[in-house]
């Protein structure tokens, strides 16, 4: 798979970006992220891929003083960063407080106030706030308001501190800064599975999230690690006089299977990541109006970990199965379909790959710009160089960091009647380039 090259310059010291020359190629539809990621600009707008339905459950849950649980699909700085670049000219905060009150839902209205009165909130509170606003993307603005080392060993504290340091993580300027807040995040998610006062079910997830977070670095002593923390889990679990709900259950055994694919016992993982999925379908079946999303979303993650899984082994229909079902459950995320796409793109069904690249770069943020240049990768394979031109010029647009598109742009438009497009391929990326020096 070839790679999708991007600068790691910022957009910002950029000067706008020249129109690319009209009649050289055919333009792509606009991708349609503010449609299906509104509720990321008011969180209230129903519909949109899961995670964008859950953002809405985090702003009805925060305007009703309810708890806010911790979603898995994290929303990263690259979401936040690729609607930007989308629509420049629409309203695009970097902090809540930056979207104009005119422009306000109720809830967002809420979530203002309530970021403005941050010195006046409980522990309590301000634990569900920055819930909420890493949900949203606005890491800045936890960085800002929580403290670099949070006072407080209740859980609550512990949230805040945790979420600080994977806004430290986002926020790093380098490699070696975001891994010194990953591992400071790490201990957090440590001291809350060791935390006997706390719920059962709270430490039972921390131990097994411990698993997937020591699932890093040198082999054997990550094994160890992970060793561990399945057997804190176990403990956990047998400690607890209840027996734990499905849901838990089904992110513990995503978690446990990662010690047997580091041991490369490719069956084992399939036995567990299929306990996985029993345990989610049981939480989808058995859930009420209040955790619906949280056991629909969890669906999507152990779907996505059994087709990489299924692949590893060599099992390719089952790999395929998996992706399609992921597209099936959760069809309005891009990320669902860029999954099958590269799947295919790597299986050489290159016509098939590019229709899911297209559904993809429709979807859009934050994979619309790869989605465009994949699927122009894949029509200059099937030796339709001129479906290519209009995607190359899409994805170079939609993302300015973008260095891929921008090549292939140059080095395909040969013919003398692109000449205007390649100039344009070649002063975008010099200036790409030079703002990344």
């Amino acid at each position: 798979m070839e790679k999708f090259l991007r600068t790691k310059g910022s957009v910002g010291d950029l000067p706008p970006m020249q129109e690319p020359p009209r009649g050289t190629f055919e333009p792509e539809p606009a991708p349609r992220s503010r449609e299906l990621l509104a509720s990321y600009f008011d969180l209230e707008s129903p519909g949109g891929p899961l995670h964008a339905q859950c953002t809405a459950d985090v702003g009805r849950r925060l305007a009703q003083d309810l708890p806010v649980p911790v979603y898995q699909i994290a929303s990263l700085g690259l979401l936040r960063q690729a609607l930007k670049t989308e629509e420049p000219g629409r309203p695009n905060p970097d902090d809540p407080r930056d979207l104009p009150v005119s422009l306000r839902s109720a809830r967002w209205q809420h979530l203002c106030a309530l970021t403005e009165n941050w010195s006046g909130l409980s522990t309590g509170d301000r634990s569900r706030l920055v819930t909420a606003l890493a949900k949203l993307g606005f890491w800045k603005t936890i960085a800002a308001l929580v403290p670099a080392d949070p006072a407080g060993r209740d859980l609550d504290a512990l949230r805040l501190a945790y979420f600080r340091h994977n806004a430290d993580a986002q926020l790093a300027g380098d490699a070696r800064s975001a891994a010194a807040a990953f591992v400071r995040a790490r201990g957090v998610m440590e001291t809350i599975a060791r935390t006997e006062e706390f719920d059962p079910a709270v430490r039972y997830g921390a131990a097994a999230h411990m698993i997937v977070l020591c699932a890093k670095g040198e082999k054997q002593k990550a094994l160890a690690d992970m060793r561990y923390w399945l057997a804190a889990a176990d403990d956990v679990a047998d400690r607890a006089g209840v027996e734990m709900e499905p849901l838990h259950t089904s992110i513990y055994w995503r978690g446990v299977a990662f010690i047997p694919f580091f041991e490369g016992d490719h069956a084992e993982v399939d036995r567990q990541l299929q306990l996985a999925e029993k345990y989610a379908l049981e939480a989808v079946a058995s859930a009420d109006g209040d955790t619906r999303l949280l056991a629909l979303e969890n669906v999507h993650p152990v779907l996505e970990t059994s087709g990489r899984s299924a692949k590893a082994r060599g099992d390719i229909e089952g790999a395929e199965r998996f992706y399609r079902r992921m597209t099936e459950w959760d069809p309005l995320d891009p990320k669902a379909h860029v999954r099958l796409a590269d799947f295919l793109m790597g299986e050489s069904r290159i016509a098939e790959a590019r229709e899911a690249y297209r559904t993809a770069a429709g979807l859009g943020a934050p994979y619309a710009s790869y989605a465009h240049c994949q699927a122009a990768r894949c029509s200059l394979r099937l030796e339709q160089p001129d479906q290519a031109h209009g995607a190359l010029v899409a994805s170079a647009t939609l993302d300015r960091q973008a260095l891929s598109p921008l090549i292939l742009l140059r080095d395909i438009s040969t013919d003398g009647g692109l000449a205007p497009l390649r100039q344009w391929a070649v002063d975008e990326l010099a200036v790409r380039l030079r703002a990344a020096r």
